[in-house]
């Protein structure tokens, strides 16, 4: 009997100013372990400037979308994504420019998002490219004011020994790692993750108006509402070229895009009930951004958010939301946290009080969020 063909997998690498990276995730996407027939590599180029696009241009083995600007992650995806979808794919996988692949990683993750049709996205186990044995994402976390990061980033694989007690695992072995394999996570990271086709044909692309931050999170949190789940493929792993930079710039997208998410697609009551915590937030946000020198751009979010042309977003996109909604907000929120962990930005002040402080809030919180 012949074995039936394995799913069709687009492989979307989008690819801004990419010359470092270039040649070893190539090699990498040559190296898979994927029935080459069964799998197209589309590379979309984000107007880059350093001649990459003119490399790119050479292979033979690529589809490429060579942009006339800079589009951003989310609209530079979609690029991709259309191809894919307008070509039969069955799962589309993101993958940052500065990011490889294991042999294994199509494969593995392929094989996650066959177990149950109601997976939506599969996050690959991200490691970083720089030191293997330091994990930069094991999925990703949605705190319940707004703020989206990466759970387990900078750890080292033989730490976490409250997991490797629970699981019977030898402290030092890291095989606490295999008992996440298929867990469920609030939403998985743009970097690399597998995305099932027909989820993305249901729930809708990346979202552009964010231009960039929490556009991944966005996604993962719409196709939750569609009723569908993200989960960790802990055997699919990925390589992330991944170093902290804090810009304003920086600041100003994810404030933007934390704020606009949160109103997007959380019921009023919901909100309603956040709001006295949101406005605090914002209140510690403002002081903190007058002392770090960030002040103009925060206040700029909110002029952002006063627009008229944002105005007709959210409400667009709440009347969007509101026609993919399967499940409650309380299902929503089921994974979401009270703390902040694994991040560049961890202090004493962090961890010692506001992370206690926030999660017994929480803990309380979501017990009343029932709509």
């Amino acid at each position: 009997m012949n074995e039936p063909m394995l799913p069709r997998v687009a492989i979307v690498y989008l690819s801004f100013n990419s010359t470092p990276f270039q040649d070893r995730v190539f090699q990498s996407l040559e190296r898979l372990d994927y029935p080459k027939d069964r799998l197209e590599i589309i590379v979309v180029d984000n107007a880059s400037t350093d001649g990459s696009v003119e490399e790119l241009r050479k292979r033979e083995d690529i589809v490429l979308f060579p942009l006339p600007r800079n589009l951003g992650f989310a609209a530079g995806n979609n690029v991709g994504i259309e191809h894919a979808l307008l070509q039969g794919a069955d799962y589309v996988y993101f993958l940052n420019n500065d990011a490889r692949l294991h042999p294994d990683a199509i494969k593995e993750a392929v094989a996650m998002a066959e177990r149950d049709v109601k997976t939506g996205s599969v996050q690959s186990l991200i490691r970083l490219w720089q030191d293997e044995d330091v994990l930069n994402a094991t999925g990703g976390m949605v705190h319940f004011l707004g703020f989206g990061y990466a759970r387990d980033n900078g750890r080292r694989q033989i730490e976490h020994p409250v997991l490797e007690a629970n699981t019977g695992c030898w402290i030092g072995t890291g095989c606490w790692i295999d008992a996440l394999d298929g867990t469920e996570i609030a939403y998985a990271s743009g970097a690399a993750v597998l995305y099932r086709a027909s989820a993305l044909r249901e729930s809708g692309l990346l979202e552009p108006f964010y231009f960039m931050y929490h556009d991944d999170l966005e996604l993962g949190w719409r196709l939750r509402l569609a009723g569908y789940k993200n989960v960790l493929a802990s055997r699919s792993i990925a390589y992330h070229h991944y170093e902290f930079h804090r810009s304003v710039k920086k600041l100003y997208w994810m404030e933007r895009a934390r704020l606009l998410v949160l109103i997007s697609h959380l019921k009023p009551a919901t909100l309603l009930l956040l709001s006295p915590f949101l406005v605090l937030l914002e209140l510690a946000l403002i002081v903190f951004a007058a002392k770090g020198g960030w002040l103009k751009d925060k206040i700029l979010v909110y002029v952002d958010l006063l627009r008229p042309r944002t105005i007709a977003h959210l409400r667009n996109k709440r009347r969007a939301s509101a026609l993919i909604r399967t499940v409650s907000d309380r299902e929503i929120v089921r994974l979401w946290t009270g703390r902040i962990e694994h991040q560049e930005t961890s202090s004493v002040i962090m961890n010692r009080i506001a992370n206690p402080m926030l999660s017994v809030i929480w803990f309380c919180l979501k017990r009343l969020i029932v709509w």
